[in-house]
């Protein structure tokens, strides 16, 4: 896959099968650890040329004993690391800004000892048991509170309805985005997206279209990854069907045109 592809994938359950129906398009994956699905263990992966991308899913144990075996235990080939998931949500790595902001010289010292570059801890708008409802002021709060910590990459996540002004179906998407872009000044890894009022495959499908279009020609977009392979909590979004078959999704998500790597994959 050339240098510079964004297209990937936040999906933790492969088979050499998905993955070697998903390779021609997606370059990069993860699976919210650090360490690749055992079904692609040791590098089927390496051998397609997709890229695994590394964890640190949220602060429980994290010291630096911790960080010394995560960081030992990230495979050869790793260039990138994720921080904490979605940390201002209570049902994912529930972290108040300042106490990611205190555990954050961690995630540096495994990013470090491996040279990886590092992406911030991946935000999204939460509704209900939230450290914080506003992705937005998590980030303000948690760089307030990390001024001389390392990120190199801003993580966010976004899920929002098919529909939004005019003939573009990821309109809200696309907006979402743009604030994103106004209120922080480095490049953006979008880790998780889908739209999370689809009632049918083809509404899907538009917003899907209408989401790769904008994402690949935006140049703020580092990287970018559909939610999900499989996934049974957002509704038509899966881009797998059986074992190494990609659905009608799949062979949009696939066949879209790429253009940050110079080519499309039709």
């Amino acid at each position: 896959m050339p240098e510079g592809c964004k297209r990937g994938l936040a999906y933790g359950y492969h088979s050499k099968a998905d993955m070697d129906v998903l390779s021609p398009a997606v370059s990069w994956w993860y699976n919210w650890t650090h360490v690749p699905d055992e079904g692609v263990r040791p590098d089927h992966y390496r051998t397609l040329g997709v890229e695994y991308v590394p964890m640190v899913w949220g602060g429980g144990n994290l010291d630096s004993a911790a960080a010394g075996r995560i960081a030992s235990e990230i495979p050869e080939g790793a260039r990138f690391l994720l921080g904490f998931n979605e940390p201002n949500f209570g049902a994912q790595a529930d972290l108040s800004a300042a106490e990611a902001a205190a555990l954050w010289p961690h995630v540096e010292a495994v990013a470090d000892a491996r040279g990886l570059a590092l992406v911030s801890p991946a935000v999204n708008f939460c509704g209900g048991d939230c450290q914080e409802t506003d992705p937005f002021k998590y980030l303000d709060d948690f760089f307030a509170a990390c001024s001389g910590c390392r990120v190199d990459y801003i993580g966010i996540h976004i899920y929002t309805g098919c529909k939004g002004e005019g003939d573009n179906q990821a309109q809200w998407l696309i907006n979402h985005v743009e604030t994103y872009k106004s209120r922080f000044d480095k490049p953006l890894w979008l880790t998780e997206f889908a739209c999370d009022s689809a009632g049918s495959l083809a509404e899907q499908k538009e917003f899907l279209v209408d989401a790769l279009a904008y994402l690949e020609n935006e140049p703020r977009i580092a990287k970018y990854a559909w939610f999900s392979g499989r996934a049974d909590n957002v509704r038509h979004a899966s881009l797998l069907g059986d074992d190494g078959e990609l659905n009608e999704l799949g062979q949009a998500y696939v066949s879209a045109p790429q253009h940050a790597c110079g080519a499309s994959t039709e």
